[in-house]
Protein backbone atom coordinates (compact mmCIF):
# COMPACT_ATOMS: atom_id res chain seq x y z
CA UNK A 1 0.00 0.00 0.00
CA UNK A 2 1.10 3.76 -0.56
CA UNK A 3 1.53 5.76 2.36
CA UNK A 4 -1.23 8.17 1.26
CA UNK A 5 -3.48 5.17 1.21
CA UNK A 6 -2.58 4.14 4.64
CA UNK A 7 -2.79 7.35 5.70
CA UNK A 8 -6.12 8.37 4.56
CA UNK A 9 -7.38 4.62 5.70
CA UNK A 10 -5.75 5.38 9.50
CA UNK A 11 -7.48 9.31 9.53
CA UNK A 12 -10.73 7.87 8.40
CA UNK A 13 -10.63 4.63 10.61
CA UNK A 14 -10.03 6.72 13.74
CA UNK A 15 -12.82 9.09 12.70
CA UNK A 16 -15.14 6.55 12.54
CA UNK A 17 -14.31 4.84 15.44
CA UNK A 18 -14.40 8.07 17.20
CA UNK A 19 -17.36 8.75 15.98
CA UNK A 20 -19.31 5.36 17.09
CA UNK A 21 -18.06 6.07 20.49
CA UNK A 22 -19.16 9.37 20.76
CA UNK A 23 -22.46 8.59 19.25
CA UNK A 24 -22.64 5.71 22.00
CA UNK A 25 -21.90 8.16 25.05
CA UNK A 26 -24.49 10.20 23.76
CA UNK A 27 -27.17 7.86 23.41
CA UNK A 28 -26.14 6.42 26.82
CA UNK A 29 -26.46 2.53 25.82
CA UNK A 30 -25.54 -0.33 27.81
CA UNK A 31 -22.09 -1.87 27.59
CA UNK A 32 -23.18 -4.77 25.86
CA UNK A 33 -24.88 -2.68 22.67
CA UNK A 34 -21.83 -0.69 22.75
CA UNK A 35 -19.23 -3.38 22.61
CA UNK A 36 -21.36 -5.14 19.80
CA UNK A 37 -21.48 -1.68 17.90
CA UNK A 38 -17.60 -0.82 18.20
CA UNK A 39 -16.70 -4.56 17.52
CA UNK A 40 -19.12 -4.76 13.96
CA UNK A 41 -17.51 -1.53 13.38
CA UNK A 42 -13.84 -2.52 13.66
CA UNK A 43 -15.63 -5.75 11.74
CA UNK A 44 -15.98 -3.35 8.99
CA UNK A 45 -12.96 -1.04 9.19
CA UNK A 46 -10.21 -4.44 8.96
CA UNK A 47 -12.39 -5.53 5.76
CA UNK A 48 -12.17 -2.13 4.29
CA UNK A 49 -8.66 -2.24 4.89
CA UNK A 50 -7.96 -5.72 3.55
CA UNK A 51 -10.08 -4.48 0.38
CA UNK A 52 -7.57 -2.10 -0.20
CA UNK A 53 -4.34 -3.49 0.51
CA UNK A 54 -5.76 -6.43 -2.09
CA UNK A 55 -6.61 -3.92 -4.41
CA UNK A 56 -2.77 -2.34 -4.06
CA UNK A 57 -1.33 -5.99 -4.09
CA UNK A 58 -3.57 -7.49 -7.12
CA UNK A 59 -3.93 -4.62 -9.36
CA UNK A 60 -1.08 -3.40 -12.11
CA UNK A 61 -2.09 0.30 -10.81
CA UNK A 62 -1.63 -0.59 -7.49
CA UNK A 63 1.91 -2.01 -8.34
CA UNK A 64 2.36 0.86 -10.29
CA UNK A 65 1.85 3.09 -7.45
CA UNK A 66 3.88 1.17 -5.27
CA UNK A 67 6.74 1.29 -7.53
CA UNK A 68 6.45 5.17 -7.56
CA UNK A 69 6.63 5.83 -3.66
CA UNK A 70 9.36 3.56 -3.93
CA UNK A 71 11.32 5.69 -6.54
CA UNK A 72 10.42 8.45 -4.78
CA UNK A 73 11.59 7.55 -1.27
CA UNK A 74 14.83 5.42 -2.65
CA UNK A 75 16.48 8.59 -5.00
CA UNK A 76 15.45 6.88 -7.81
CA UNK A 77 15.16 3.56 -9.99
CA UNK A 78 18.39 2.36 -11.49
CA UNK A 79 17.74 2.78 -15.32
CA UNK A 80 19.46 2.51 -18.48
CA UNK A 81 18.89 5.11 -21.11
CA UNK A 82 19.97 4.76 -24.64
CA UNK A 83 19.87 7.25 -27.24
CA UNK A 84 19.45 6.20 -31.28
CA UNK A 85 19.23 9.09 -34.04
CA UNK A 86 16.78 8.61 -36.71
CA UNK A 87 19.17 5.90 -38.26
CA UNK A 88 19.35 3.34 -35.60
CA UNK A 89 22.27 4.45 -34.47
CA UNK A 90 23.17 4.94 -30.38
CA UNK A 91 24.29 8.63 -29.71
CA UNK A 92 24.99 8.03 -26.01
CA UNK A 93 24.20 5.62 -22.92
CA UNK A 94 23.15 6.93 -19.25
CA UNK A 95 23.08 4.27 -16.49
CA UNK A 96 22.32 5.28 -12.94
CA UNK A 97 19.30 5.54 -10.36
CA UNK A 98 16.86 8.68 -10.92
CA UNK A 99 13.44 9.25 -12.20
CA UNK A 100 12.37 10.47 -15.38
CA UNK A 101 9.81 13.16 -16.55
CA UNK A 102 8.81 12.85 -20.18
CA UNK A 103 6.24 14.93 -22.47
CA UNK A 104 5.44 14.65 -25.96
CA UNK A 105 8.79 15.99 -27.23
CA UNK A 106 11.05 14.98 -24.45
CA UNK A 107 12.39 13.71 -21.44
CA UNK A 108 14.25 15.43 -18.11
CA UNK A 109 16.22 13.70 -15.56
CA UNK A 110 18.86 14.71 -13.25
CA UNK A 111 21.93 11.87 -12.79
CA UNK A 112 23.74 10.85 -9.80
CA UNK A 113 26.43 13.65 -10.08
CA UNK A 114 23.45 16.36 -10.34
CA UNK A 115 23.76 16.77 -13.89
CA UNK A 116 20.69 17.48 -15.68
CA UNK A 117 20.29 15.60 -19.06
CA UNK A 118 17.03 16.87 -21.58
CA UNK A 119 16.66 14.59 -24.62
CA UNK A 120 14.90 15.96 -27.18
CA UNK A 121 13.31 12.52 -29.34
CA UNK A 122 11.11 13.72 -32.09
CA UNK A 123 14.38 13.08 -34.79
CA UNK A 124 15.45 9.76 -32.76
CA UNK A 125 14.51 7.02 -29.92
CA UNK A 126 15.28 6.55 -26.44
CA UNK A 127 14.51 3.41 -24.93
CA UNK A 128 14.85 2.98 -21.14
CA UNK A 129 14.96 0.22 -18.94
CA UNK A 130 14.68 -0.53 -15.48
CA UNK A 131 17.80 -2.42 -14.20
CA UNK A 132 17.61 -5.27 -11.44
CA UNK A 133 20.17 -4.84 -9.40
Amino acid sequence: MTLGLIISLSVTSIIIIIGVCFVNYVSESNTIRYLISLTITILILAMIWGFAAWLSINTESGRRAYKTQQSNFNGGITRDVKVFDIEGDMITEYRGKFDIQYDHDRILFDDENGNRHIIYYPTGTIIIDEVNE
